[in-house]
């Protein structure tokens, strides 16, 4: 599926349940979106802005490895996703695997 579209899931997601929560990790609200980026809360520490860019990262290093789907939020960094990697990743979560394959 075209990562675009995978990407306007996530956000209706998002936006429908106010809160992207994996269990045993924090969960970020949602604040607000705007037209290249989504704005999120975190359980500890500042507001956060989350840009389409790396949720798209995210979403093409899924499509292309699936597994990474089923690692830590850590992941990502090889992807070169640092320092909005634990909200990213929470977010792509709000997808099953099977969405990425």
């Amino acid at each position: 599926m075209d990562s675009k579209i995978l990407l306007g899931k996530i956000l209706q997601r998002f936006y429908d349940a106010k809160i992207s929560k994996v269990k045993g990790y924090t969960s970020f609200g949602y604040i607000k979106e705007t037209h290249n980026a989504v704005y999120v809360t975190r359980e500890n520490g500042k507001d956060t802005r989350v840009s389409f860019d790396k949720i798209l990262i995210g979403i093409k290093g899924y499509q292309k490895e699936p597994s990474l789907y089923h690692e830590g939020p850590g992941a990502l960094r090889d992807l070169g996703i640092t320092h909005v990697n634990s909200p990213v990743w929470s977010l792509l979560h709000l997808l099953n695997v099977e969405d990425f394959q």
